[in-house]
Protein backbone atom coordinates (compact mmCIF):
# COMPACT_ATOMS: atom_id res chain seq x y z
CA UNK A 1 0.00 0.00 0.00
CA UNK A 2 3.07 1.99 0.16
CA UNK A 3 2.74 3.04 -3.57
CA UNK A 4 -0.42 4.81 -3.05
CA UNK A 5 -0.30 8.47 -3.62
CA UNK A 6 -1.24 10.63 -0.72
CA UNK A 7 -4.69 11.66 -0.87
CA UNK A 8 -5.50 9.30 -3.56
CA UNK A 9 -9.97 8.43 -3.35
CA UNK A 10 -10.07 4.19 -2.60
CA UNK A 11 -12.84 2.42 -2.18
CA UNK A 12 -12.20 -1.54 -1.16
CA UNK A 13 -14.80 -4.44 -1.91
CA UNK A 14 -18.11 -5.02 -0.15
CA UNK A 15 -17.41 -7.21 3.37
CA UNK A 16 -17.65 -10.73 3.22
CA UNK A 17 -21.40 -12.32 4.88
CA UNK A 18 -18.78 -14.61 6.29
CA UNK A 19 -17.57 -11.70 8.42
CA UNK A 20 -20.48 -10.47 9.41
CA UNK A 21 -22.37 -11.63 12.64
CA UNK A 22 -24.52 -13.65 10.70
CA UNK A 23 -21.88 -16.64 10.36
CA UNK A 24 -22.37 -19.69 8.06
CA UNK A 25 -24.33 -22.55 9.88
CA UNK A 26 -23.17 -25.96 10.05
CA UNK A 27 -23.86 -28.20 8.32
CA UNK A 28 -24.70 -26.27 5.19
CA UNK A 29 -20.97 -24.55 4.73
CA UNK A 30 -18.53 -26.85 2.94
CA UNK A 31 -15.33 -25.98 2.73
CA UNK A 32 -12.14 -27.52 1.35
CA UNK A 33 -8.55 -26.61 2.75
CA UNK A 34 -5.51 -27.98 0.78
CA UNK A 35 -1.88 -28.55 2.49
CA UNK A 36 -0.55 -25.03 1.38
CA UNK A 37 -3.71 -23.33 2.58
CA UNK A 38 -6.19 -23.03 -0.54
CA UNK A 39 -9.64 -22.63 0.39
CA UNK A 40 -12.75 -23.72 -1.61
CA UNK A 41 -15.91 -22.92 -0.03
CA UNK A 42 -19.59 -23.24 -0.25
CA UNK A 43 -22.24 -22.24 1.67
CA UNK A 44 -25.49 -22.84 1.55
CA UNK A 45 -26.48 -21.27 4.99
CA UNK A 46 -30.02 -20.18 4.14
CA UNK A 47 -30.53 -16.02 2.76
CA UNK A 48 -26.35 -16.10 3.49
CA UNK A 49 -25.13 -18.37 0.10
CA UNK A 50 -22.48 -17.59 -1.42
CA UNK A 51 -19.23 -19.11 -2.78
CA UNK A 52 -15.42 -18.30 -2.19
CA UNK A 53 -12.54 -19.79 -3.70
CA UNK A 54 -8.95 -18.25 -2.03
CA UNK A 55 -5.71 -18.80 -2.42
CA UNK A 56 -3.33 -18.81 0.05
CA UNK A 57 -1.74 -15.31 -0.45
CA UNK A 58 -5.41 -13.96 0.03
CA UNK A 59 -6.21 -13.36 -3.63
CA UNK A 60 -10.03 -14.53 -3.82
CA UNK A 61 -12.76 -15.28 -6.04
CA UNK A 62 -16.18 -14.34 -3.84
CA UNK A 63 -19.76 -14.65 -4.90
CA UNK A 64 -21.93 -13.14 -2.05
CA UNK A 65 -25.53 -13.91 -1.20
CA UNK A 66 -27.09 -11.09 -3.11
CA UNK A 67 -25.23 -12.10 -5.84
CA UNK A 68 -22.70 -9.51 -6.06
CA UNK A 69 -19.14 -10.52 -6.89
CA UNK A 70 -15.56 -9.79 -5.76
CA UNK A 71 -12.53 -10.47 -7.55
CA UNK A 72 -9.00 -9.07 -5.40
CA UNK A 73 -5.87 -10.00 -6.64
CA UNK A 74 -2.92 -9.38 -3.96
CA UNK A 75 -0.49 -8.97 -6.91
CA UNK A 76 -0.24 -8.42 -10.56
CA UNK A 77 -3.14 -9.28 -12.64
CA UNK A 78 -3.23 -10.32 -16.31
CA UNK A 79 -6.32 -10.57 -18.53
CA UNK A 80 -5.82 -12.11 -22.45
CA UNK A 81 -8.92 -12.41 -24.34
CA UNK A 82 -7.52 -14.28 -27.90
CA UNK A 83 -10.69 -13.24 -30.08
CA UNK A 84 -13.38 -10.43 -29.52
CA UNK A 85 -14.38 -9.39 -26.47
CA UNK A 86 -17.58 -7.46 -24.93
CA UNK A 87 -18.45 -5.95 -22.13
CA UNK A 88 -21.51 -4.19 -20.63
CA UNK A 89 -22.06 -2.70 -18.10
CA UNK A 90 -25.94 -1.77 -17.39
CA UNK A 91 -25.23 0.57 -14.31
CA UNK A 92 -22.38 2.96 -13.46
CA UNK A 93 -18.64 2.21 -14.32
CA UNK A 94 -16.07 3.45 -12.27
CA UNK A 95 -12.34 2.99 -12.59
CA UNK A 96 -10.14 4.19 -10.03
CA UNK A 97 -5.87 3.85 -10.99
CA UNK A 98 -3.83 5.16 -8.15
CA UNK A 99 -0.41 4.41 -10.58
CA UNK A 100 -0.39 5.50 -14.22
CA UNK A 101 -2.47 4.42 -17.22
CA UNK A 102 -1.39 3.25 -20.41
CA UNK A 103 -3.54 2.73 -23.32
CA UNK A 104 -2.32 1.41 -26.89
CA UNK A 105 -4.72 0.93 -29.36
CA UNK A 106 -3.39 -0.75 -32.80
CA UNK A 107 -6.49 0.13 -34.78
CA UNK A 108 -8.23 2.93 -34.97
CA UNK A 109 -10.53 4.40 -31.06
CA UNK A 110 -13.95 5.30 -31.88
CA UNK A 111 -16.02 6.69 -28.83
CA UNK A 112 -19.36 7.38 -28.68
CA UNK A 113 -20.56 9.79 -25.67
CA UNK A 114 -25.04 9.96 -25.72
CA UNK A 115 -24.27 12.54 -23.14
CA UNK A 116 -21.64 15.19 -21.80
CA UNK A 117 -18.24 14.90 -22.06
CA UNK A 118 -16.30 16.45 -18.95
CA UNK A 119 -11.99 15.93 -19.01
CA UNK A 120 -10.45 17.63 -16.43
CA UNK A 121 -6.60 17.32 -15.85
CA UNK A 122 -4.37 18.85 -12.94
CA UNK A 123 -0.91 18.23 -14.58
CA UNK A 124 -0.27 19.64 -18.14
CA UNK A 125 -2.02 18.24 -21.62
CA UNK A 126 -0.61 17.43 -24.61
CA UNK A 127 -2.25 16.52 -27.86
CA UNK A 128 -0.62 15.52 -31.11
CA UNK A 129 -1.72 14.15 -34.77
CA UNK A 130 0.92 12.86 -36.85
CA UNK A 131 -1.58 11.75 -39.68
CA UNK A 132 -1.81 13.08 -43.17
CA UNK A 133 -5.22 14.84 -42.44
CA UNK A 134 -4.50 16.48 -39.78
CA UNK A 135 -6.12 17.28 -36.40
CA UNK A 136 -9.96 18.60 -36.70
CA UNK A 137 -12.27 20.09 -34.05
CA UNK A 138 -15.80 20.52 -34.94
CA UNK A 139 -18.24 21.87 -33.24
CA UNK A 140 -22.12 22.09 -34.67
CA UNK A 141 -22.85 24.80 -32.17
CA UNK A 142 -20.85 27.69 -30.61
CA UNK A 143 -16.95 26.88 -29.32
CA UNK A 144 -15.30 28.59 -26.38
CA UNK A 145 -11.43 28.29 -26.09
CA UNK A 146 -10.37 30.17 -22.69
CA UNK A 147 -7.17 30.74 -21.59
CA UNK A 148 -6.98 31.15 -17.65
CA UNK A 149 -9.62 34.41 -18.30
CA UNK A 150 -10.11 35.31 -14.65
CA UNK A 151 -6.29 36.23 -14.00
CA UNK A 152 -4.88 36.71 -17.25
CA UNK A 153 -3.49 34.15 -19.73
CA UNK A 154 -1.65 33.82 -23.14
CA UNK A 155 -2.44 32.13 -26.17
CA UNK A 156 -0.26 31.22 -28.96
CA UNK A 157 -1.10 30.52 -31.98
CA UNK A 158 1.75 28.86 -34.56
CA UNK A 159 1.82 27.44 -38.13
CA UNK A 160 4.71 27.11 -40.27
CA UNK A 161 2.93 28.54 -43.15
CA UNK A 162 -0.33 30.14 -42.53
CA UNK A 163 -2.69 30.84 -40.60
CA UNK A 164 -6.24 30.80 -42.01
CA UNK A 165 -9.52 32.45 -40.66
CA UNK A 166 -12.68 32.18 -42.72
CA UNK A 167 -15.05 34.45 -40.83
CA UNK A 168 -15.07 37.59 -39.44
CA UNK A 169 -12.63 38.65 -36.62
CA UNK A 170 -14.03 40.40 -33.90
CA UNK A 171 -11.20 41.83 -31.48
CA UNK A 172 -11.92 43.60 -28.02
CA UNK A 173 -8.63 44.16 -27.39
CA UNK A 174 -5.57 46.00 -29.43
CA UNK A 175 -4.43 44.29 -33.15
CA UNK A 176 -0.24 44.35 -33.21
CA UNK A 177 1.34 43.32 -36.22
CA UNK A 178 4.57 43.92 -38.13
CA UNK A 179 2.48 43.78 -41.31
CA UNK A 180 -1.36 44.31 -42.31
CA UNK A 181 -2.63 43.65 -45.65
CA UNK A 182 -5.85 44.06 -46.82
CA UNK A 183 -7.39 41.95 -50.67
CA UNK A 184 -10.32 44.73 -50.43
CA UNK A 185 -10.96 46.88 -47.83
CA UNK A 186 -10.21 48.29 -44.32
CA UNK A 187 -13.38 49.64 -42.84
CA UNK A 188 -15.15 50.69 -39.26
CA UNK A 189 -19.11 50.14 -38.57
CA UNK A 190 -18.79 53.39 -36.87
CA UNK A 191 -19.44 56.87 -38.46
CA UNK A 192 -15.88 58.11 -37.77
CA UNK A 193 -12.64 55.86 -39.23
CA UNK A 194 -10.98 54.78 -42.25
CA UNK A 195 -12.17 53.38 -44.98
CA UNK A 196 -10.05 51.82 -48.03
CA UNK A 197 -10.69 49.38 -50.84
CA UNK A 198 -12.47 50.21 -54.09
CA UNK A 199 -14.45 53.28 -52.56
CA UNK A 200 -11.01 54.52 -51.54
CA UNK A 201 -9.24 55.90 -48.64
CA UNK A 202 -12.18 57.99 -46.83
CA UNK A 203 -12.30 58.98 -43.19
CA UNK A 204 -15.85 60.27 -42.82
CA UNK A 205 -16.37 62.26 -39.69
CA UNK A 206 -13.17 61.90 -38.33
CA UNK A 207 -9.15 63.23 -39.33
CA UNK A 208 -5.91 61.91 -40.61
CA UNK A 209 -2.91 63.08 -38.48
CA UNK A 210 0.59 62.04 -39.93
CA UNK A 211 3.90 62.71 -38.05
CA UNK A 212 2.03 65.81 -36.77
CA UNK A 213 -0.32 66.61 -34.01
CA UNK A 214 -1.55 63.28 -32.06
CA UNK A 215 -5.10 64.55 -32.41
CA UNK A 216 -6.54 64.21 -35.81
CA UNK A 217 -8.28 67.44 -36.48
CA UNK A 218 -12.33 66.31 -38.37
CA UNK A 219 -12.50 66.57 -41.57
CA UNK A 220 -8.53 67.37 -42.60
CA UNK A 221 -5.33 65.67 -43.31
CA UNK A 222 -2.56 66.90 -41.15
CA UNK A 223 1.31 66.11 -42.66
CA UNK A 224 3.54 67.70 -40.44
CA UNK A 225 6.54 67.27 -43.74
CA UNK A 226 4.54 66.38 -46.88
CA UNK A 227 1.96 65.28 -48.95
CA UNK A 228 2.70 64.04 -52.16
CA UNK A 229 0.32 63.03 -55.15
CA UNK A 230 1.16 62.58 -58.52
CA UNK A 231 -2.48 62.29 -59.98
CA UNK A 232 -4.92 63.10 -57.05
CA UNK A 233 -7.36 66.82 -56.55
CA UNK A 234 -6.66 68.32 -53.25
CA UNK A 235 -9.78 70.65 -51.55
CA UNK A 236 -8.47 72.80 -48.56
CA UNK A 237 -5.35 71.28 -47.65
CA UNK A 238 -2.59 72.65 -44.84
CA UNK A 239 1.03 71.10 -45.16
CA UNK A 240 4.48 72.18 -44.76
CA UNK A 241 5.29 71.07 -48.52
CA UNK A 242 2.71 69.45 -50.72
CA UNK A 243 3.52 68.23 -54.21
CA UNK A 244 0.24 67.63 -56.82
CA UNK A 245 1.52 67.21 -60.30
CA UNK A 246 -1.51 67.44 -61.96
CA UNK A 247 -2.41 70.39 -60.45
CA UNK A 248 1.07 72.17 -59.92
CA UNK A 249 1.34 72.03 -63.81
CA UNK A 250 -2.58 73.75 -64.09
CA UNK A 251 -1.51 76.13 -61.63
CA UNK A 252 1.64 77.41 -62.74
CA UNK A 253 0.51 77.58 -66.57
CA UNK A 254 -2.43 79.71 -66.18
CA UNK A 255 -2.21 83.03 -67.65
CA UNK A 256 -4.03 86.57 -67.23
CA UNK A 257 -5.61 88.61 -69.96
CA UNK A 258 -4.34 92.41 -69.66
CA UNK A 259 -6.38 95.50 -70.67
CA UNK A 260 -5.03 95.55 -74.47
CA UNK A 261 -6.15 92.04 -74.84
CA UNK A 262 -2.81 90.63 -74.53
CA UNK A 263 -1.62 87.56 -72.35
CA UNK A 264 0.85 88.29 -69.47
CA UNK A 265 2.75 86.10 -67.25
CA UNK A 266 1.12 84.66 -63.99
CA UNK A 267 1.10 87.40 -61.27
CA UNK A 268 1.39 84.80 -58.23
CA UNK A 269 4.01 82.77 -56.90
CA UNK A 270 4.18 79.26 -58.51
CA UNK A 271 2.74 76.25 -56.41
CA UNK A 272 5.45 74.10 -54.74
Amino acid sequence: MSNIPAGANIWLEPESAANTKYQPIYPYNNIQQTESGHTFEMDDTPTRERIRLNHRTGTFIEMHPNGDEVHKVFGDGYEITVKNKHIQVQGMCTIEVLGDYNVHVAGNKNETIDGDYNLQVTGNMIARCKGVQGLSIISDNDMDISCNPSFGGTMSLTAGDHFYLNSDLVVAGTIKADVITAESRIGTEALGGVSAGLAGFVSQTGGISVGGSPVAVPGTVIASLSVISPTAQFGIMDAVLMTDIVNTSIYDAHVHIGNLGYPTSPTVLPMI
